[in-house]
């Protein structure tokens, strides 16, 4: 194991993430020599605990927010694209018919379906996220007997949602417009020692392509990380405060009926704070933290396919 004195001697910065393995985990090179291995999540929280205030400072800039914006304008493309194909709906639908039909055996066996999402960069083009990452997974399950005219209600129904998903503690709604709904959610996400509680606004439009096909798109409008929750000095922190494991979110919902039930999608993109070097010089310790965003994912899909099928509307 790598001397905690010698990791502290590296020059502070942060690496935007490059996600990758092989048979023998995650492996990362410093200046051309490939260094010792940490093994489980043990050293890490050490290293978390002892370094300095300054190595794991966070900031949002504005490269990082016109990198995402950028970004963002791409996948709306592909989404649209995909959703008023008119033949094609599903992102699964995009895949070879040997992916598809391991997809659809996976669903059909009751299992959460979760990968990164591919493709989204237009071939040719590239991206400079400048110390910040993108986090950028789509997920699936399948919901048996269930009616699309009955589960859309349950998801617009955000007076209830927190008892029902995983991660939201409080919610309300806070105006509806239409097929637009503007609501808030207060999230707990917890990943081994690191419990970080949100207050967040969200934004979310349905768009029906037909009698079985629905979309939605939801982004965050406000996300402010919480200092002191549940006590008397909770306050949110300010932009720069927080220690920016969420900066930004959108995510694009898709619902098809099919004849054994609803097939629910959901694509989620999010950005946050880049690998601390000291962080990421460490094997296998980047793949630990990225797993938050497709947990989460998971977690969402889970509370779903859990409640969904005995809500009843009020």
């Amino acid at each position: 194991m790598m001397p905690l004195a010698l990791l502290l001697q590296f020059q502070r910065r942060s690496l935007s993430p490059v996600w990758g393995s092989g048979s023998g985990g995650h492996k990362f090179k410093f200046w051309g020599a490939r260094l010792p291995g940490f093994r489980g999540v043990g050293p890490f929280i050490v290293l978390l605990s002892v370094l300095p205030a300054d190595a794991t400072a966070a900031g949002l800039t504005p490269e990082a927010v016109k990198a995402w914006d950028k970004y963002l304008e791409w996948a709306d493309r592909k989404v649209e694209r995909e959703i008023t194909d008119g033949a094609r709906f599903l992102i699964q639908d995009y895949l070879s018919s040997q992916e598809k039909e391991n997809v659809l055996r996976r669903l059909k066996a009751g299992e959460v379906v979760a990968q990164r999402m591919k493709g989204v960069i237009p071939s040719g083009a590239g991206i400079d996220i400048h110390d910040a990452a993108i986090h950028h997974w789509w997920g699936s399950i399948l919901l048996p007997r269930v009616r699309i005219g009955d589960l859309l209600p349950f998801g617009q129904d955000y007076d209830h949602h927190a008892g029902r998903f995983l991660e939201v503690e409080k919610s309300r709604l806070l105006s509806k417009h239409g097929e637009n709904y503007k609501f808030f959610l207060r999230l707990k996400r917890s990943k081994a020692v690191v419990t970080v509680y949100y207050n967040t606004e969200q934004e979310c439009t349905y768009r029906s392509h037909d009698s079985n096909r629905t979309s939605s798109r939801s982004t965050a409008t406000k996300i402010a990380e919480l200092e002191n929750p549940g006590t008397t000095r909770e306050r949110e922190l300010s932009p720069g405060e927080d220690r920016g494991f969420l900066w930004r979110l959108v995510s694009w919902w898709r619902f098809q009926q099919t004849d054994d039930g609803v097939i629910v999608e959901c694509e989620s993109a999010s950005l946050s704070r880049g690998i601390p070097f000291l962080i990421s010089i460490v094997p296998r310790l980047s793949g630990y933290l990225e797993s938050v965003p497709r947990e989460s994912l998971e977690n969402t899909l889970t509370s779903i396919r859990r409640h969904a099928p005995t809500w009843k509307k009020p």
